[in-house]
């Protein structure tokens, strides 16, 4: 493994932004960090993982300006972990209203343009079927790896567990809102509509 490695990811969720801060991770200590998501969640990624930050809606080309911070050649690694919810265009909308598309590849495309050739794309955002406008030829011309799955949570929650319990992983520091059980509606509302500057939620019970 080369001795430094570089990663770029295009976020909405903060499912994974406490990645970059464990020392497991095989891209630490040198890790540059590039997220493209709302202002707040941005000042919430420099804040909790000390990483760099761009906004997609405030550079010209967010493929050329991430390539430009890699030497012009890119990342080693590009995360989507945005899925079918990026923002896109007219085009998008309408093949995604008629179910000709579900949802809107614009992250995994900025991905795969974005990282270097012989890179490795690792997909977590969520996309469903049947199909999307992937450009999956660029991905083979480029000779890349692409790895996705839906969460492993049963395998991976001892791993996460035991980050937390070593201090390697501040998960309190995430959660910026709680609701009691029977708000959960609500809950999801501020989540989903990204209301009032929430990160993640949290349900808490009756006791």
């Amino acid at each position: 493994m080369r001795s430094r490695c570089t990663f770029a990811a295009a976020w909405t969720a903060p499912s994974w932004v406490a990645r970059a801060t464990t020392s497991s991770s095989p891209c630490s200590p040198t890790t540059e960090v590039h997220r493209v998501a709302l202002d707040y969640r941005l000042e919430f990624a420099r804040r909790y993982a000390g990483v760099e930050t761009v906004n997609f809606k405030k550079v010209p080309d967010v493929v050329a300006f991430l390539k430009d911070q890699f030497e012009g050649r890119g990342p080693d690694v590009v995360i989507d972990a945005v899925g079918m919810e990026a923002e896109g265009s007219k085009l998008h909308r309408v093949l995604g209203k008629s179910f000709m598309q579900a949802g809107v590849p614009v992250a995994i495309n900025w991905a795969i343009q974005t990282v270097r050739k012989g890179g490795n794309v690792s997909i977590i955002g969520v996309y469903g079927p049947p199909w999307n406008l992937v450009d999956i030829g660029t991905a083979m011309n480029k000779g890349l790896t692409l790895r996705m799955n839906q969460c492993n949570v049963r395998r991976y929650m001892p791993h996460l567990l035991k980050h937390i319990r070593e201090g390697r992983i501040d998960a309190k520091a995430i959660i910026t809102h709680r609701f009691p059980l029977e708000k959960a509606p609500k809950a999801y509302s501020v989540f989903s509509d990204k209301k009032d500057g929430c990160v993640k939620c949290v349900l808490t019970p009756a006791a």
